[in-house]
């Protein structure tokens, strides 16, 4: 993660990309988890520094990570991943998440740095933390942290239970229902949404 330096005082880290939805646009990084064979758009350890960047989580070059190290945050990150996806999908269908799943959120909440202060960055704000402590490996909850606090955020003010799955069985996606009386169903209506109505009136003219 990119550092800046201030007259020789401690190094810190800008964190943006705060916003209520991006641990659901982080777990949306596999898709169409309902078919056999899901994209996935996370292949090796360049795509999430790609994904990072368009996310503005990453606000300078990372330091320099030996390939295997590369391959560990890599891993790490897709686990926290799968653990986002897996506590949303629960509680989208209205359940309780797990002792286990509750105890890996919050140990990954734990490995995140603590947000310190608001910093300007440019014409935006942006979250300032401490830097990983000498040469110690970078680790996905300090990468993704940002990821990890909107995931704690969500959980913990359940947005009046308005994360919502997808209903079209092959899409999954996570979203939040932002609409007036609650009633979303689908990730994106010119999407999945209107190939259930497609599909649907071809049904029915079938029938008929």
């Amino acid at each position: 993660m990119g550092a800046a330096t201030n007259s020789g005082r401690a190094r810190a880290v800008l964190v943006a990309g705060g916003r209520p939805s991006l641990c659901l646009d982080y777990a949306n990084t596999q898709c169409w988890r309902g078919l056999e064979s899901p994209t996935e758009t996370l292949r090796r350890p360049a795509d999430l520094i790609d994904w990072c960047r368009r996310a503005s989580l990453l606000t300078a070059p990372l330091r320099s990570m030996t390939p295997g190290a590369s391959a560990t945050l890599f891993a790490e990150a897709i686990a926290l991943r799968e653990l986002i996806y897996r506590a949303f999908s629960t509680l989208a269908a209205g359940g309780s998440l797990s002792a286990s799943d509750l105890s890996a959120l919050n140990a990954a909440v734990a490995r995140a740095p603590p947000r310190a202060r608001i910093a300007q960055l440019g014409a935006q704000y942006a979250w300032q933390v401490g830097a990983p402590a000498g040469s110690a490996p970078l680790s996905a909850p300090q990468l993704l942290a940002a990821v990890v606090w909107s995931a704690a955020d969500l959980i913990v003010a359940a947005r009046e239970n308005r994360v919502r799955q997808c209903a079209n069985d092959a899409c999954r996606w996570l979203f939040l229902d932002a609409s007036r009386n609650a009633s979303r169903r689908w990730c994106d209506m010119s999407a999945c949404g209107n190939r259930a109505k497609a599909r649907r009136h071809y049904l029915k003219q079938r029938a008929g």
